[in-house]
């Protein structure tokens, strides 16, 4: 019997959706884009935040102030994250964020580019998975 409880544990157990934030902004702290990555086959932006100057975006309430924001295509590769931003309404594009990985022995380190149309672009360090 103690088997069976076993097995049939075994066969309703799921893998757990791990989540966790990479953040990306510049040295003078004028712009930064928050990615909430989640998946356990394939990565998944599941939410985003986004300053540039005074200007805010969230892509739902709970994850700050802003105007909505949403995302509109990825590319996420060994060494490379692509992400286009968009308003809610998939229109225009809000942001565009181009970043880099590298890793040399215990050394990672991720960084590139953010453009805000309207706002500026700038040299991004991120944090994060």
């Amino acid at each position: 019997m103690r088997s069976l409880i076993l097995a049939a544990s075994l066969l309703l157990a799921t893998p757990a959706l791990a989540t966790e934030w990479v953040y990306c902004g510049d040295a003078a702290d004028k712009a930064s884009v928050g990615l909430l990555l989640g998946g356990v086959e394939f990565v998944n932006i599941s939410a985003v935040t986004l300053r540039a100057g005074t200007a805010e975006w969230a892509s739902a309430e709970v994850y700050g102030p802003g105007a909505p924001i949403a995302v509109a295509q990825t590319y996420m590769g060994d060494d490379q994250l692509i992400v286009d931003l968009t308003d809610d309404n998939y229109n225009d594009v809000l942001a565009q964020l181009r970043i880099y990985t590298s890793e040399e022995g215990e050394d990672y380190v991720q960084g590139g580019v953010l453009r805000v149309p309207g706002h500026g672009a700038w040299v991004v360090t991120c944090e994060g998975p």
